[in-house]
């Protein structure tokens, strides 16, 4: 939860740059969020997921839905440091450079879909959809 709350407030900040709110001030606060925020809380939840599954009578990979978080949150955690943080660092240089960003709806399209899949992970958690994974027998 804590890490779709901070991805919710870089959303805030970069639909603000989108609609022309000052650069300056909305980019570097959005990358510093990225940084101090969504990367451990991301890696966090990644940890925490797999010491869950393990430690707990649910299992790493005997139900289809944890399997499904596991893969998203995985995903999440490889985009949001490879692909989301440098990207804000970039819109953070171009806005203390004055210069304008290329493409400022692509930060809302990544922080967005980073928001949605968060959400399907929780959705996921709650519903617990799917079943158990079939067990091959030998």
């Amino acid at each position: 939860m804590g890490l779709l709350g901070a991805d919710a407030a870089v959303l805030a900040l970069v639909v603000a740059g989108w609609g022309g709110s000052e650069p300056l001030t909305v980019y570097p606060a959005a990358y510093l969020l990225g940084q101090a925020l969504i990367v451990p809380l991301a890696l966090l939840a990644l940890t925490t997921g797999v010491a869950l599954g393990l430690l707990t009578p649910w299992g790493l990979l005997r139900h289809w839905w944890i399997l499904i978080k596991l893969v998203l949150t995985a995903g999440g955690t490889v985009l949001a440091v490879f692909v989301l943080v440098p990207t804000l660092d970039a819109a953070a240089t171009d806005a203390l450079a004055r210069r304008a960003l290329s493409d400022p709806f692509a930060l809302v399209k990544d922080s967005g879909g980073a928001c949605a899949v968060l959400l399907v992970t929780i959705l996921l958690a709650y519903f617990k959809p799917f079943g158990r994974l079939r067990r091959r027998h030998r």
